[in-house]
């Protein structure tokens, strides 16, 4: 027990300099750092003795997912109620509403390209993780957003 605990801090201590821009960075601040961070899941499940199972990669990559969501609601609102979303400038809102949605195309294109490398190599270990369990809560948000897109365009319009 003790050395996989051992090898598990190991794997998410290298992912911490990865996950960190989660917390800090708005939506376009974490596209970009998105194909480091997909390498970096993608080495701890190739190369960790404990952690790589689908089951805690799986979790670990909801726990990534929520927290996008979370960043994306923090960039459209702040801390403010909800309510307070009317009060915002309409044009920059559309905006941060848009770059949510590309966080969340570029996350799942990422993930894509990162599953198809592995393919490459068959003898290795696959992204072979529930993509609904992963996506699903962004995807919802999502289309939540994509609501918002309308109303305020068509608030803006007239």
């Amino acid at each position: 027990a003790a050395n996989e605990a051992k090898d598990n801090v190991k794997y998410l201590n290298t992912l911490e300099r990865f996950i960190e821009p989660l917390y800090s960075g708005d939506p376009d601040t974490i596209i970009e750092m998105l194909p480091a961070l997909l390498n970096a899941l993608k080495m701890v499940h190739t190369i960790a003795r404990y952690f790589n199972t689908t089951e805690r990669m799986t979790k670990l990559f909801m726990k990534i997912t929520n927290q996008m969501v979370s960043s994306c609601k923090l960039c459209l609102n702040g801390k403010n109620p909800p309510e307070a979303i009317w009060d915002q400038d309409p044009e920059l809102l559309l905006e941060n509403l848009e770059s949510c949605l590309r966080l969340n195309e570029m996350y799942q294109e990422q993930y894509r390209i990162t599953k198809d490398k592995l393919l490459t190599m068959p003898k290795g270990k696959q992204f072979d993780f529930s993509e609904t369990q992963i996506f699903g809560k962004f995807d919802l948000f999502c289309r939540r957003v994509i609501k918002l897109i309308d109303m305020f365009s068509n608030i803006q319009r007239f």
